[in-house]
C-alpha cells in the first residue's frame, strides 16, 4: 500500500508482442524441445506458433485440446493424486502466463514461500529448516498440511486477487481462460498452477508473520510487542510454523488455520504443537535433528534398493543413471558418510552422470559418425 492506492503489477506487459511470445517460446522449448510428446508441437515454425498465440490473444478465444487426467500413487506416502497432461500449446501458453507475471511473483511470494519459485526450491528450504531447528532459541514448531491443497483453491478468490494486483486485461483473461479448462481447482501438473498455488498462499504467509501481542511492562518498564512466531516457511502447501513461545504459537497456528478457512477457503489437517528436541521436523525429503540431517526413511529404503541395483548390473542404462542422481543430492547433505562409503556412491555417481552425458549427445544428434560410436557404446559403461 503507497499513499492509500494499490500497487498494481504487469501493467507494461504486452503478451501478444512478438517479443514476448518469442521469448516464452524460447524458455518452453529450454529442455522441452527433445520430448517425444511434444515433437510434433516444434515440428511446426516457431513463427507460426508465435501468430497463432497472437491470433488467440487478439480473439479472446481459446481453442486447445482437453486435458487428459490420470491418477498417480505416491510411492512413498501412498497417496493417490489426479494428474492432468495438458497439450504442448497449452502448455507453451503456461509459459506466456508465467512469464509475464514474474513481476507480480516477486513482488507477492515470501522469501520463505519454497517450490517452483527459481532458487527456493528444496536446497533453500533444507539450509533454513536445518539452521533454525539447530538455533537453541527455537523451541517448539507445528507442521501444517492443507487439506486436498490443489482441488480445494477456490477459483473465485484466486481470479479476485489476480484482477486486484494485474493491471493488464489481456493477461488476466489469459490465465483465467487456462484455469477453466482445469476439472476442479488448480490441476496438479500444470506449469501455471505451481507458480499460482504460491501465490494464492503468499496472502497466509505474510499474515503468519505479521501475527503479535503486546506483553504488559513490568516495574514501571513500557508495554512491548513481540511476534507471535519466529520463523515460517511453506513448501508448497506444507507449512512450517517455528516459535520459542507455546502458547504464542498454538496462538499463531490458530489463527492462520482461521484466515486459511474463511479467507481462502482451504483447511488443514489436524495439527500439534512438538518440541523440536523430542520430535525431530520430516519436511521436503529430509528428517531435521538438533544434532544432524537425515533422509526421510521411504526416500532411503528406495534410493538404497536403487544403489544396489545399479552396483550389481554389468552395465547401466541412461534411466537407472538419472535415478542414482537424482538421489545423490540427498546423500550428499546428510549425515549418511559410512553408507557412501560402504557403498562406493561418489564413484557411481560419477559413472552415472558420463551415461547421461552420453545419451544426451546421442539424442541430440550434434556429434559426428565417430563420436555417435562412441555414445553409443559409453551408454552402457560396465561397472567392473
Amino acid at each position: 500500500m503507497n499513499g492509500g492506492i494499490l500497487r498494481t503489477y504487469c501493467k507494461g506487459v504486452r503478451i501478444a508482442s512478438d517479443e514476448h511470445l518469442g521469448y516464452a517460446y524460447d524458455e518452453f522449448a529450454r529442455g522441452n524441445r527433445t520430448r517425444k510428446e511434444f515433437a510434433d508441437f516444434f515440428a511446426v515454425p516457431k513463427a507460426d506458433m508465435v501468430a497463432w498465440a497472437r491470433d488467440m490473444v487478439g480473439r479472446r478465444r481459446l481453442d486447445l485440446p482437453p486435458i487428459t487426467y490420470f491418477t498417480r500413487i505416491e510411492p512413498t506416502n501412498g497417496k493417490e493424486r489426479l494428474i492432468g497432461r495438458a497439450s504442448a500449446k497449452q502448455q507453451f501458453l503456461d509459459y506466456v502466463c508465467i512469464t509475464a507475471l514474474q513481476e507480480l511473483f516477486e513482488a507477492k511470494v515470501g522469501y520463505h514461500q519454497c517450490a517452483s519459485v527459481k532458487g527456493k526450491g528444496q536446497k533453500h528450504a533444507r539450509r533454513y529448516i536445518q539452521r533454525w531447528v539447530r538455533d537453541p532459541e527455537s523451541r517448539y514448531y507445528v507442521k501444517l498440511d492443507v487439506n486436498k491443497y490443489y482441488p480445494s483453491i477456490d477459483r473465485a478468490v484466486l481470479f479476485a486477487m489476480l484482477e486486484r494486483d494485474v493491471r493488464n486485461p489481456d493477461l488476466v483473461w489469459l490465465i483465467e481462460s487456462l484455469i477453466e479448462t482445469h476439472r476442479v481447482g488448480l490441476n496438479i501438473g500444470s506449469y501455471l498452477s505451481q507458480y499460482l498455488a504460491n501465490y494464492y498462499l503468499s496472502g497466509a504467509y505474510a499474515y503468519a508473520y505479521s501475527l503479535s501481542r503486546v506483553r504488559k511492562g513490568r516495574r514501571g518498564r513500557p508495554s512491548t510487542r513481540e511476534a507471535l512466531v519466529d520463523h515460517v516457511l511453506t513448501y508448497m502447501d506444507d507449512w512450517l510454523v517455528m516459535g520459542h513461545d507455546k502458547a504464542n504459537l498454538k496462538s499463531a497456528v490458530r489463527k492462520i488455520a482461521r484466515y486459511l478457512r474463511d479467507v481462502l477457503h482451504v483447511t488443514v489437517k489436524p495439527w500439534k504443537v512438538c518440541r523440536v528436541d523430542c520430535e525431530p521436523v520430516d519436511m521436503c525429503g529430509f528428517v531435521f535433528r538438533k544434532d544432524r540431517t537425515t533422509i526421510r526413511a521411504g526416500i532411503f529404503r528406495r534410493a538404497r534398493r536403487a544403489i544396489l541395483r545399479a552396483n550389481r548390473t554389468r552395465c547401466l542404462t541412461p534411466h537407472i543413471a538419472a535415478r542414482i542422481v537424482s538421489y545423490w543430492g540427498y546423500f550428499k547433505v546428510t549425515a549418511c558418510r559410512s553408507f557412501r562409503d560402504r557403498h562406493g556412491l561418489g564413484a557411481l555417481v560419477a559413472t552415472c552422470r558420463r551415461v547421461i552425458s552420453a545419451s544426451a549427445r546421442e539424442i541430440g544428434g550434434i556429434h559426428e559418425e565417430g563420436a555417435f560410436l562412441g555414445a553409443a557404446r559409453a551408454a552402457d559403461v560396465p561397472l567392473a
